[in-house]
């Protein structure tokens, strides 16, 4: 079993679906498929390493039980984050007499 070539796999496929999303550039398309492949490939690397055999359901419920560990660390570091950011730009407001 090998969760962490699940969840690397997925983090390659989450990214290069942003870039592709995004993109208006020739080179972020380029990256996009190369983040694609790669997301494949480490998907069928964790297949092979399974040989075949179930466990995708456990390494999926895995791989969603850390990427659920990573968005509630990210949506309390971005409220942390604007509440400092708004409190900083009240200051210089009330400093410039704005």
């Amino acid at each position: 079993m090998c969760p962490a070539c699940y969840i690397n796999g997925l983090l390659f496929l989450i990214f290069s679906a942003s870039g592709a999303a995004i993109a208006n550039n020739p080179w972020v398309i380029a990256v996009s498929v190369i983040l694609t492949i790669a997301g494949i490939w480490w998907m069928w690397k964790a297949y092979k390493k399974n040989k075949g055999k179930g466990g995708f359901t456990k390494n999926l419920r895995t791989t969603l039980l850390y990427i659920m560990i990573f968005a509630a660390g990210f949506i309390t570091a971005s409220y942390v984050t604007h509440d400092y950011f708004k409190n900083k730009s009240h200051e210089v407001e009330h400093k410039h007499g704005h």
